[in-house]
């Protein structure tokens, strides 16, 4: 039976400060920094008074990335200022990743055996302080309270504040319901820090653990009612509002089980026939660990108090009301009543209406989050389709305030009618519900139900399945898997593309400086989905981020991350990478920008920022210009400050605002344009895009600073309901790609590849290892994007009059040169006379005035207007005879008096 969990903030998170850090969910920790076999829980009082184990056990962990043989070790046991050890040999290997379990001595008391031991011994050791050293031989260890860094010494855990000779301060004391269990946090070689106390928690080389004790007897247990016991109405327990009129009397209430979750929530719904009345629901759940095995269809007198249960620490705002310290008999079967109509949106007091009954939703739902189908498989539903993030929708304020109202009227969980924690503290991911391999669910897919009943738990209404399993909803592929992205055209491809702590080096050297993958296995599962993706994009430059900055890990190779990945990418494509050699000052991880040689040719060197005030808790921008066919053109990469911590000021944590540390990137934002106008000066080129992570949705103020400096967001213009990023339950863009108006005009399109934002973390290279693949999809928690970019604009060149008379002043315009490049008109046909010069503007237009020379002779004269880069167009005009000139001169004149 499961037991009520601890809890935990629910899915929707569309309240006060639900925004992420930097729009990244939060990654799993690292592994300790050990590399080998290490103590991972001891325990000492087995046997003892209080305690359910009966036996002494001590746990190790292979933490490595191969088997170790431990047919030559030993585990070693001293007390607390003993010098003596007792030893148990140990045999046999253990598998990487995988526990070892050691069996001590039995005492008088328990009630529990522990799961079948990979090694028994007889140590007897302290149930509240002592230590535990892990040899690599089976001779006693003669090193007294001095063992650490011995040679035959592999770990040594103290325990109790009194002990001697463990590695720096032992741990709290312990008692015979407490063991020292290893964190997950990187191993700071202090069993303090190390280890913390807690449940005893034995698991052998298999993955078994301990039976369950059995259920306690309640000698206050009340009398089962019988079948024609007198009853009351549900509906009469649980009243018109979200508290039971009758709360903590005790009734005896009958009806059909229409939920059976005994095995993963201990306890059932049962709902009769009904009170005629709308406003009280006809169904109850029923709480115990105690009841007999119900099934769907059976007809149930319970007897029990009336409960508003509120959470393990009567926290949640709203309560289910239910039936604890039940009796039940069982009185018959029926067939389950038709599901009561579940419309949304709706409001707590319509869902109160029928709660804890078998419903069915009166429109399709659409899957709008999967974060936590690996926490607690759960998946947010909503009606009307997938929810858009508040201020990807509307202005920060009364207008997102009012999406998230609505997006919060629209939602709904999925649960899985279990509380098993899927993602246990320190253990690898248990396996979520639904996914496959190759068949994930993504946002945007629609969900097919099996038979549900309404459920509140953990401050959220939720969906339970009726038979208490999750194998009976299927989902429809309504948003599948985009092989490749969509066509953007152009003849050149700019991608952006967040790689997820991409990093080269582990944990287990540089310690949580080091983000992501813990070793090489897991980089190389890493890698494999980024090269995958990367090659898939089909790039020509590509602006990277969350890449580790090795400048600051490893001085002497500054550059080794992106070098590592660029190497890996072009053994994978076939063609030359280069990257911008530029990178973040202080953050260990920074901006990048790669590009194959063959395609474009960079322009000068990189640049940042003179001033990086503003970015002191962001990551640099990076800026380089290109050129590449007819243009020059420059990208800067940004990754702006993130929302997930809080600064002194700028704060907006409102429902739907825009989340901790506005003003500090709207401070950043400005410094960015600012730099923007450095790059073009010192380029020469109004050419300008700016991509990346700008922590900002679209109506945000930081956009807002960008755009009225002149840029234009891309992706609504070109790529509108395409989404980088799915947080709370919300779609939206964090990403964006903001171009020049010079550029906007030689654009040709751009798509979010969408790959990742859709999909479960299940799919990660460090997510649960049985959906591992080395596709694209999950390759990061942002989507991609692609942009079209067009650099072979022929100029052109048009002139107002085409037949002007001799003296006339005539205009030319060019059109398609570089923006801010000086253009000269000439006259071929008169000795190259230059005719008059102008600057193209941000469009690339530019405006030749000049007079016809009288001398030039009848008929079709050239006129070249070229650039300062060569780049030239060509118009004509035509010239009658001299006499002709002088008659229609006469005529103007008559006529107009010019």
């Amino acid at each position: 039976m499961s037991t009520r969990r601890t809890p935990r903030a629910t899915v929707l998170g569309l309240t006060v400060g639900a925004l992420v850090a930097g729009g990244l969910v939060l990654a799993p920790a690292a592994s300790a920094i050990s590399t080998g076999v290490v103590i991972n829980e001891v325990y000492g009082g087995g046997g003892n008074s209080g305690a359910t184990l009966k036996n002494d056990f001590i746990e190790l962990q292979n933490v490595g990335s191969t088997p170790v043989d431990l047919s030559t070790w030993s585990v070693q046991y001293a007390s607390a200022g003993g010098t003596s050890r007792a030893v148990t040999r140990l045999t046999g290997t253990i598998a990487a990743g995988a526990t070892y379990l050691v069996q001590g001595l039995a005492g008088t008391g328990g009630t529990t055996d522990l799961p079948t031991p990979d090694a028994t011994g007889s140590l007897a050791m302290s149930g509240t302080s002592g230590k535990v050293a892990l040899a690599s031989t089976a001779t006693a260890l003669t090193c007294g309270t001095a063992c650490v860094g011995k040679p035959d010494v592999v770990d040594i855990l103290g325990y109790g504040p009194s002990t001697a000779g463990g590695e720096g301060t032992p741990t709290a004391t312990l008692s015979g319901t407490t063991s020292a269990s290893r964190t997950n946090a990187p191993d700071s070689d202090n069993n303090a820090a190390d280890f913390t106390v807690g449940a005893p928690t034995p698991t052998n080389s298999t993955g078994e653990t301990p039976p369950p004790p059995p259920p306690p007897v309640d000698p206050n247990a009340p009398e089962p009612p019988t079948c024609g016991t007198p009853i009351v109405a549900i509906g009469s327990v649980q009243g018109t509002t979200d508290t039971s009129p009758v709360a903590g009397s005790t009734v005896v209430v009958k009806g059909t089980v229409v939920g059976d979750v005994q095995d993963g929530l201990s306890g059932v719904f049962v709902q009769d026939s009904g009170d005629a009345l709308t406003a009280t629901s006809d169904g109850v759940f029923v709480y115990g660990s105690n009841l007999p095995a119900l099934a769907l269809g059976d007809v149930v007198a319970v007897r029990g108090t009336v409960t508003e249960f509120r959470g393990t620490n009567n926290s949640d705002p709203r309560s289910l009301t239910e039936l604890t310290n039940a009796a039940v008999t069982l009185c018959g079967t029926a067939a389950l009543p038709t599901p009561a109509a579940l419309a949304l949106p709706s409001d707590d007091d319509a869902k109160e209406a029928v709660e804890s009954m078998l419903v069915a939703p009166t429109e399709p739902l659409t899957v709008t989050e999967v974060f936590n189908l690996t926490n607690y498989g759960e998946l947010l539903l909503s009606q009307g389709g997938r929810l858009i993030s508040p201020t990807e929708a509307a202005d920060p304020g009364p207008a997102s305030q009012s999406v998230a109202e609505q997006n919060e009227l629209r939602s709904i969980i999925l649960d899985d009618g279990r509380s098993t924690d899927l993602s246990p503290f320190g253990k690898p991911l248990l396996e979520p519900p639904y996914l496959e391999v190759e068949d994930p669910i993504r946002v945007g897919d629609t969900a097919v139900l099996e038979p549900v009943v309404l459920h509140y738990a953990f401050g959220a209404w939720r969906l339970q399945p009726a038979d208490g399993s999750a194998v009976g909803s299927t989902f429809d592929a309504t948003n599948p898997r985009p092989g490749a992205p969509a066509a953007v055209g152009g003849d050149l491809r700019i991608a952006d593309f967040n790689v997820l702590n991409y990093f080269v080096d582990f944990p287990s050297e540089f310690g949580d400086d080091a983000r992501g993958a813990a070793d090489a296995a897991e980089l190389a599962q890493q890698q494999a989905k980024i090269v995958t993706a990367i090659t898939t994009l089909d790039a020509d430059v590509i602006t990277l981020h969350e890449i580790e900055n090795s400048a600051v890990l490893t001085p002497d190779s500054p550059y080794r991350a992106v070098e590592t990945l660029l190497a890996a990418i072009e053994q994978a494509d076939g063609h030359d990478w280069s990257y911008v050699e530029a990178h973040e000052d202080t953050d260990v991880i920074t901006n990048a920008i790669v590009y194959r040689t063959d395609r474009v040719t960079a322009v000068g060197a990189p640049s940042v920022p003179a001033d990086l005030t503003a970015f002191d808790n962001a990551r640099s921008p990076i800026a380089q210009t290109f050129r590449a066919g007819d243009e020059t053109f420059s990208i800067i990469a940004n990754h702006l400050k993130s929302k997930g911590s809080a600064c002194a000021t700028g704060n907006d944590t409102s429902a739907g605002g825009a989340g901790n540390c506005n003003g500090d990137r709207i401070a950043q934002a400005q410094a960015l344009v600012a730099f923007a106008e450095t790059v073009k000066r010192d380029s020469g080129d109004q050419d300008v895009l700016l991509t990346g992570d700008f922590n900002a949705y679209r109506y945000e103020d930081p956009i807002d600073v960008v755009t009225n400096a002149g840029y234009t967001d891309m992706g609504p213009v070109l790529a509108d309901g395409q989404y980088s990023y799915v947080f709370a339950g919300g779609s939206g863009s964090l990403d964006h790609v903001f171009a020049s108006p010079s550029v906007r005009t030689k654009s040709t399109g751009l798509a979010v590849w969408d790959i990742n934002a859709v999909e479960s973390f299940a799919y990660e290279y460090d997510g649960y290892e049985g959906l591992y693949a080395p596709y694209a999809y999950r390759a990061s928690d942002h989507n991609p994007t692609v942009f079209g970019l067009t650099t072979e604009i022929p100029a052109t060149a048009a002139i107002a009059d085409p037949t002007p008379l001799r003296g006339d002043t005539v205009t030319v315009t060019g059109t398609g040169f570089d923006a801010g490049t000086t253009v000269t008109g000439t006259l071929p046909s008169h000795n190259g006379t230059v005719l008059g010069t102008g600057v193209a503007d941000a469009t690339g237009a530019v405006s030749i005035s000049f007079t016809v020379p009288v001398l030039l002779a009848q008929g079709s004269h050239p006129v070249d207007v070229t650039a300062a880069d060569g780049e030239k167009a060509v118009t004509s005009f035509t010239l009658r005879p001299v006499y002709q000139d002088v008659l229609l001169r006469l005529l103007r004149f008559l006529t107009t008096g010019r």
